[in-house]
């Protein structure tokens, strides 16, 4: 029912606002509930039309007397709603036994409409004005019977049409009294009766129908002001990182609904830079770089995350894509506007935000599931994957001894050995056994050339493999093939493992990144599997070889399009490869910090080093240009 969708987002909204008290006087505010064009359209088709295929018969007598409609039409003109549909009408009788044809008219009509919210919070609509035309446009000569049973027959209907919004009152109560402190009680009960509509409007989206909304008098209290806070410690990133899990797990099922839903090929590329830009958000702090700003971080990442959400669902309703769903998405826009809404105009309400106020949320996309839309995990999410159009995980490796978070540092193969695996690799069956060899390998001073060549010829192989998969544009085949070392060198120096204190471990930065190509682990939760990520080396680089490419064609490429320079494709990729897709044109930007214009430099000195020919220094984490590879 619209009505129980309508008030479950009310209720939704102020059990996740968040705010510290700030009481004043009593006061009304709206929320605007906005019921789309779209939405409008839909549901009077389907009242009018049920059978898309075929006529609405509103008046029958015989094969020669019938009016009939057909391609109803509900649409927003000067701010006023209008309702229009084809009419068909064939008006005989009989003479001698037989049925001549008297009057046989095809046209249209368009009514002005004035929709309003009877006592039973029924949306309907009074008929203001009806122009009748023919086929031409024209208002015909002769439409006097025609008119009389189109008012007869026609108006009555649409006044008869009806879009529920009366709330399912104990359900919605019992919710909020869940999400409510009990020194918050009698406010809320009071707030929530005072719930009326106000008067109707239409603008270019739709009709708005508010809700007026109450809050009682209160004593003032004095308001404190909240400062930032210090970049976090140990305890409290731990700490952060398990508060932010309801959210990206909330995130992620929204867009999976989304992708189940409505998903072409722009809406994809758009829901899934709407995933990345709301994951890369958090690494900053995770790092330390940046201190977690005042106020709740969860409610501020919601905040930024429902614009694009939110635009994204709307191109989606323009397009048409929703056909099957309106109202859940219409239901899930409007619950993120309220609470924009409500924000900035009631923080006095003092709900806090929890994970049943975003689960119930989540619910308004999939009212019957039974699934938690807020599990977590780290596994690879298939479903994902297969979304966003990732290649098949590769197999693992043979079965070996699980490798621990850390191990005792291992005397290594002789070098000897190492390069006998190297020059002769038919002899251990192919280039995986060859690559095994790389697993916790630090490698010493005098090691470095040998690891050198093998951690290349890995890169090498892995740009190879992406370019062929994804049917790169010859003219960006080259680009790639330096980018991927030019990225692996300037994350981690070529480098999967570290000696910790005689412990070998995976290298791991503050963030959460992993391993050679570092990838992030909070950013690409359900796409690859961590364990891997952290100690197989070719499945580390493949993962990092991925993202690049994905980059490249969905940022990069676009960016060096519209400035005409190829040479933009690598440093806009490896931008958003280094903190998301906001990032794209950071390097072309004089505003950008100077740590951002640091990383952006030496990146494109390093990729410019191995352009030019130059050789990988391991020793120095830089290029040789004056040797070759």
């Amino acid at each position: 029912m619209i009505a129980r969708s309508f008030l479950l987002v009310c209720a939704i909204l102020l059990c996740l606002l968040t705010a510290p008290p700030r009481l004043s006087a009593a006061s009304t505010i709206e929320l605007p509930l906005t019921l789309r064009t779209a939405l409008l359209q839909h549901s009077i088709a389907r009242y009018l039309n049920p059978l898309n295929d075929k006529p609405t018969v509103l008046y029958q007598e015989g094969p020669y007397r019938y009016l009939h409609s057909d391609q109803p039409r509900l649409y927003i003109r000067d701010r006023q709603p209008h309702f229009s549909s084809r009419i068909l009408a064939r008006l005989g009788f009989k003479f001698l036994g037989i049925w001549p044809v008297a009057l046989n008219w095809n046209g249209s009509i368009d009514m002005t409409l004035s929709p309003y919210v009877d006592a039973q919070w029924q949306l309907r609509y009074h008929i203001v004005d009806s122009v009748i035309s023919d086929n031409a446009g024209t208002k015909p000569m002769i439409t006097g019977l025609v008119w009389k049973l189109v008012k007869h027959y026609l108006h009555p209907r649409l006044e008869n049409f009806s879009l529920d919004l009366q709330p399912p009152q104990q359900e919605i109560v019992a919710f909020l009294r869940a999400c409510a402190s009990p020194a918050e009680m009698d406010q809320l009960d009071a707030t929530l009766n005072s719930i009326v509509a106000g008067p109707l409007r239409s603008d270019v989206n739709g009709i708005v129908v508010p809700l007026m909304l109450t809050v009682p008098d209160r004593p003032l209290a004095a308001e404190m002001p909240l400062a930032a806070e210090a970049p976090l410690d140990s305890a409290e990133l731990e700490s952060f990182e398990k508060v932010l899990e309801p959210w990206d797990a909330f995130l992620v099922f929204v867009i999976k609904s989304a992708g189940a839903d409505f998903v072409d090929t722009k809406m994809r590329e758009q829901l899934f830079d709407l995933l990345l830009t709301s994951r890369y958000q958090l690494l900053p702090i995770l790092a330390g770089e940046v201190s977690l700003a005042a106020g709740d971080p969860l409610r501020n990442l919601f905040v930024d995350a429902w614009h694009q959400l939110r635009l994204i669902i709307e191109e989606a309703e323009d397009r048409d894509l929703i056909q099957g769903q309106p109202l859940r998405y219409m239901t899930f826009v409007n619950a993120g506007d309220a609470l924009l809404t409500l924000d900035a105009a009631a923080p006095r309400l003092g709900m806090q935000i929890t994970t049943d106020g975003l689960r119930r949320l989540a619910r308004t996309l999939q009212p019957g599931g039974t699934a938690d839309p807020l599990y977590f995990d780290w596994e690879v999410d298939p479903a994902l994957r297969e979304l966003f159009q990732f290649a098949p995980e590769p197999a693992p490796e043979p079965a070996q001894e699980p490798a621990p978070e850390s191990a005792p540092a291992e005397p290594p193969p002789s070098l000897s050995r190492r390069l006998l695996d190297f020059l002769l690799p038919m002899v251990y069956a192919d280039e995986a056994q060859r690559s095994r060899s790389l697993n916790r390998w630090v490698p010493r001073s005098e090691e470095l050339e040998e690891y050198r060549q093998q951690i290349g010829s890995l890169l090498q192989s892995a740009a190879d493999e992406e370019i062929s998969r994804s049917k790169l544009d010859p003219k960006y085949t080259e680009i790639f093939q330096h980018l991927v070392p030019a990225t692996a060198l300037i994350e981690s120096c070529w480098r999967q493992f570290v000696d910790e204190g005689g412990q070998v471990t995976y290298l791991r930065s503050t963030a959460g990144s992993i391993g050679l190509m570092q990838i992030n682990q909070h950013v690409w939760r359900g796409f690859y599997n961590l364990d891997r990520l952290r100690w197989e080396v070719p499945y580390n680089i493949r993962a990092g070889s991925q993202i690049l490419m994905r980059y490249l064609t969905q940022y990069g490429m676009a960016v060096a399009a519209k400035n005409g320079d190829p040479g933009y494709a690598p440093r806009s990729t490896y931008s958003v490869y280094n903190a998301g897709p906001r990032a794209a044109r950071r390097f072309m930007k004089k505003d950008s910090t100077s740590r951002e214009k640091r990383v952006d430099e030496k990146f494109w000195t390093i990729y410019q080093g191995i352009e030019a020919g130059g050789k990988v220094d391991l020793s120095t984490c830089d290029i040789d240009i004056f040797q070759a590879p």
